[in-house]
């Protein structure tokens, strides 16, 4: 007797499984269908022209898309409209973009700071003021560290306008690392389980409301205490500002796709 289905193709047998065991409404059930197929086919199709079997490269395809009981899972919508699995996945995702997309913005305000370091000079951006008397632990201390400086204001000055862009570009480079990371561990998702739209809505409010909190602080008296001068936060609020600028392009995209359908 002949087995037919050993005779099928893996990537056919796997979309069978898929449509007999998903548990979602018919709409999004075509939809993950027809998203894992095109996903299965284009896939195979790479791994043929690197020199795989129709066969192997069907295989391959299906081990990096992940097995069925897993897309199932993540589209279970027993527990409401939103699978509870894949919505926490998502937030987490999301989350970890958030906050490697922050730190590379802190290594971009280090990068205006050296900027204002250059153009409006050092006082511009880690200044104290010539009236703040510094103790003489914290004044030894900056001397010890800008040994180059005359004065205890002179080498807080100093060390503040360098801090400003050495330790933001290191937050900077971990950012980075964090993206691509990141990228690492989304590659393959079908589709995010959480709304359109949601990750540049609350990036845009983050980056808003720390914008105008480090516009408001860069515009207090820098004679008070040991603030550093206003380019210390105003190169952070600059960032924001271009970081909400960048957030309303992907959201103005969602705010037409939903009103003209």
């Amino acid at each position: 007797m002949v087995d037919v289905s050993a005779s099928r193709e893996p990537v056919d047998e796997y979309l069978d499984q898929l449509f007999t065991r998903l548990r979602t409404t018919p709409g999004d059930g075509r939809r993950i269908l027809a998203e894992a197929e095109d996903h299965l086919r284009q896939a195979t199709a790479e791994g043929v022209e690197a020199g795989l079997t129709e066969r192997e490269a069907q295989e391959h395809a299906i081990s990096s898309f992940g097995s069925v009981r897993a897309v199932v899972r993540a589209h279970d919508t027993r527990f409401g409209r939103f699978p509870l699995p894949a919505v926490f996945r998502d937030l987490v995702l999301s989350g970890w973009l958030l906050g490697a997309t922050g730190l590379v913005a802190v290594g971009a305000s280090g990068l205006v700071a050296a900027v204002m370091n250059t153009m409006l000079g050092r006082q511009f951006v880690g200044g104290v003021a010539d009236a703040v008397r510094l103790r003489g632990s914290a004044c030894q201390h900056w001397l010890a560290v800008q040994p180059a400086a005359h004065t205890c204001v002179q080498a807080a000055t100093l060390e503040n306008s360098a801090d400003a862009v050495s330790l933001r570009l290191l937050a900077g480079i971990v950012g980075l690392i964090l993206l691509g990371g990141y990228h690492l561990a989304g590659r393959g998702r079908i589709r995010s389980s959480l709304p359109d739209g949601f990750v540049p809505a609350v990036a845009a409010s983050i980056f808003g409301i720390t914008g105008i909190g480090l516009t408001w602080v860069a515009a207090q008296d820098s004679t008070i205490g040991l603030i550093p001068g206003p380019g210390f936060y105003l190169s952070g609020a600059i960032v924001c500002l271009v970081a909400v600028a960048a957030c309303a392009v992907p959201l103005g995209r969602t705010f037409l796709r939903h009103a003209y359908g």
